[in-house]
């Protein structure tokens, strides 16, 4: 279905982001993602002494999503109250990035994969042409009925039709691919790949092939779980799964590139040619990206297949708090020596 949408989706102006500090609303995840986030939030309590009292520590400039089409990690921040702040692509071209401190976290996204050959994002259609627009795409996919697939697609994406008609410019890729060499950190889901593979070539990359919807086996890469990044993200018994998307990227590992593998799986491997790639962690320069296939939000998986992915982004977003305060804190030392 997703790609059915993309037309009328290159449409419509603002969204309704959550206030800060304002209580997340009931619909804004459903209940394997709700019910995953109580658990996930419990666990990382244990650990940290308060998930809250780490993530504090976060400005809401330090945590930039860049809105999509397609996925809703920012619907999983304001649900665990971290600070962050969305932008659409087109207004990547002009944020002030700083990869000291930064996290940017791509969602994904209808992306043309030449991307556009500007410089600059692109320009967004007034309110009244994307309607028109909006109309007749629905029209075309057979989507008008009230109890269709259309009512539901238009009631969620009302929220995040302002990122519909953006695309990355070439000099926004040009931009986070420095960003993450002078120190930056990026995670990214399913079609923002494209992304990560323009902006740090020679890493990952698109292999032209897609997925079909499914849940499938995983295990953690061999040496995985000793990273701070995959702790408690699988249950120590049972045989985790991976929820995938229709249409979800397949990615490769460039030879010679300082990619880590963080989860793989047999059964994708089996079924689309040899490829086991799930989450991999790049490490470019001074910074690092983390790439996973499917969505951070996933929208039809069950509870356990939603906690893994929320404690994977949770622990990379503690993971750079932690070493940005350690290395703050050790600054004020050495200036007050």
């Amino acid at each position: 279905m997703r790609r059915a949408l993309w037309l009328f989706l290159a449409l419509l102006p603002l969204p309704l982001l959550a206030q800060e500090g304002e209580a997340p609303p009931s619909t804004r995840l459903d209940e394997a993602n709700r019910t995953a986030a109580v658990e996930v939030r419990r666990t990382l309590d244990e650990r940290h002494g308060g998930l809250k009292n780490k993530l504090r520590h976060f400005r809401k400039d330090d945590v930039i999503v860049v809105g999509g089409l397609f996925d809703f990690v920012q619907e999983i921040l304001v649900s665990f109250d971290c600070p962050h702040t969305v932008v659409t692509c087109e207004e990547l071209d002009d944020l002030q990035l700083n990869p000291q401190r930064q996290v940017l976290l791509l969602n994904c996204h209808l992306l043309d994969k030449h991307f556009p050959e500007s410089n600059r994002g692109s320009r967004r259609p007034s309110s009244d042409e994307a309607e028109r627009r909006l109309k007749r795409t629905l029209q075309e996919a057979g989507l008008t009925g009230q109890d269709a697939p259309g009512a539901a697609i238009r009631e969620r994406f009302a929220e995040i039709k302002y990122f519909a008609a953006t695309d990355y410019s070439q000099g926004a890729i040009r931009r986070i691919g420095s960003f993450v060499k002078r120190g930056g950190w990026v995670m990214s889901s399913d079609w923002a790949l494209l992304v990560v593979e323009r902006a740090l070539p020679h890493t990952i990359a698109w292999t032209g092939r897609t997925t079909f919807e499914e849940r499938i086996e995983v295990r953690p890469s061999a040496g995985a779980q000793k990273l701070a990044f995959m702790n408690g993200v699988f249950p120590d018994k049972g045989k985790p799964r991976w929820w995938v998307e229709q249409g979800s990227y397949l990615f490769k590992i460039r030879r010679g590139s300082k990619v880590r593998k963080l989860v793989e799986s047999r059964q994708l491997g089996a079924r689309y040619g040899g490829n086991r790639n799930i989450a991999v962690l790049v490490e470019a320069g001074k910074g690092r990206a983390l790439h996973v296939l499917s969505h951070f939000y996933l929208q039809s998986a069950t509870e356990k297949d939603a906690a893994s992915m929320q404690m994977m982004l949770l622990n990379f977003l503690v993971e750079r708090i932690t070493l940005v305060h350690r290395a703050e804190e050790a600054e004020r030392e050495k200036r007050e020596r």
